[in-house]
Order: C-alpha cells, then structure tokens, then sequence
C-alpha cells in the first residue's frame, strides 16, 4: 500500500461539477429558446412580414437633414438592397422604397443621392441617373401603421402569384 492514501472524493466533485454543468446548459438552451420564439426572421419570403423601417416622424426627419436612406440587404437574401426615400413635409404621407442599384447592374453600383440636384446618380456610372421618388425603378410599397413604416418587399412576388383552383 501506498504511503498515501488516494482520496475518491475528487471522483465525486468531478461529477457534481459535470451534472451542474449539463443543467445550466440546458437551462440557458430553454431560455435562448423562449426569448427567440416569437422573433421573426430576417430572411423575408413570401407570406412574411413586412420589412419595419421604424418611427415615421423620426425616419423623417432624418431623410430631410442628412438625405435618403440605404438599407443593405433587408432581405436577408442579399439581393434586394433598397433606398428609403421622403418627400414632403406630413411623416404620414410621401414615402418611397426602391430598389439601391440599376437593374443591370451588381449591388455595389448603387443610388447616391445628389441633394443639389434632387436626383440619384449610379455609383459605377454618373450618367445614370432616377429621379428623387425613384420613379422608373423597381418600387416597395410603403405604408405607415400607427406612426411606424412598413415596406412591402414581397409585394410583387405576391401579385405575380396564383393559386390552383
């Protein structure tokens, strides 16, 4: 026999410790679980919601002191990068969305706003140019909901749908 005696009591720590583990595991799963449950997804495909912009007024205001605003990828897609426009004075009314770049061309030739012109011009090419409502170019609709935006990127998609019947 050994001069010291071997303690079995670390085998009863060790496994303590694992069981403790394993419950905080699956506590801090169930938890993640419950908080995630009702979130919607950000990949937005037929029959989803709309894409929420946030506070009208405040959306706004922003749009009229430092121009349009570009959303990348609010689709979760990462094809359909859109500009968030206003005109006007009521937060209610005279909002457009549309689509960030040309049609023929790739997502990093998109709109820039040109506040001296009151117009976009491309990115990639400076002839190129649409109007401050994006008249011409690939529309969302827009609706305000209790002072909050709602662009509709599935509009289109829904349009050209049919059911069999």
């Amino acid at each position: 026999m050994s001069p010291v005696d071997q303690s079995r009591a670390h085998v009863g720590q060790a496994a303590l410790v694992a069981v403790v583990a394993v419950v905080l595991l699956l506590v801090g799963a169930g938890m993640f679980a419950l908080v995630n449950r009702n979130t919607p997804s950000a990949n937005l495909g037929l029959g989803d919601q709309t894409f929420q912009g946030g506070s009208a007024e405040r959306l706004a205001a922003e749009i009229a002191d430092r121009g349009p605003i570009f959303y990348g990828d609010v689709s979760g897609n990462k094809e359909r990068d859109i500009i968030l426009q206003h005109r006007g004075d009521d937060p209610e009314k005279g909002w457009y969305a549309f689509r960030a770049a040309p049609v023929d061309r790739d997502r990093s030739c998109t709109w820039e706003w040109q506040d001296d012109e009151e117009q976009f011009r491309a990115k990639c090419d400076e002839s190129l140019t649409a109007p401050a409502d994006g008249e011409g170019l690939q529309q969302f609709p827009v609706r305000v909901r209790d002072g909050k935006l709602d662009v509709d990127l599935n509009a289109e998609a829904r349009a050209t749908t049919t059911t069999a019947g």
